[in-house]
């Protein structure tokens, strides 16, 4: 999944990756994307967010470039921006939300050093969600579980998994 390639940091922000990679202390990281179920759930979890931004007082965002501390960034599947947040083309505010959608070579310890990564900038809450096993877990910095009742909470903001699983 890593690719061991050291860029500058200068080099990083002016370069369109395709896909976009993180970028981890001088080392450009791979994200496991391209497949379709990941495609499709990322694609309705932003639909049914985006349908729901005035009600949350959100804003809800794809593959934007998240920026950890100075030299780490994340590219999350999917972010929830506070309505109010500064509009920044890379994300410095801490979101409210970060999701992760599990692709098939994804591995445990990997979702979970972005996830503390999330944490250390100040990310309450982030949900990691398995399309192809349509499970979800809510992750805060003390505690990591299973939704036992099929519905991801984070705040105010409630997801039941049945309406974005196809």
């Amino acid at each position: 999944m890593a690719v061991a390639e050291l860029v500058s940091l200068e080099e990083y922000l002016r370069t369109s990756y395709r896909p976009d990679c993180d970028y981890v202390d001088g080392e450009l990281r791979e994200r496991n994307v391209g497949e379709l179920s990941h495609g499709r759930l990322q694609l309705r979890i932003g639909t049914w967010m985006y349908s729901r931004e005035a009600r949350w007082r959100i804003k809800v965002v794809t593959e934007v470039r998240l920026q950890i501390r100075s030299r780490r960034f994340r590219i999350p599947d999917l972010m929830v921006l506070s309505s109010d947040a500064p509009c920044e083309e890379v994300v410095h505010t801490p979101p409210l939300l970060c999701i992760e959608i599990l692709s098939k070579d994804d591995r445990m310890t990997e979702i979970m050093e972005r996830v503390e990564d999330y944490f250390q900038m100040g990310v309450p809450t982030c949900w990691i969600i398995d399309p192809v096993r349509r499970h979800g877990w809510v992750a805060t910095p003390e505690h990591l579980s299973r939704a036992t009742v099929e519905v991801l909470r984070a705040g105010e903001i409630e997801m039941p998994l049945a309406e974005v699983f196809e």
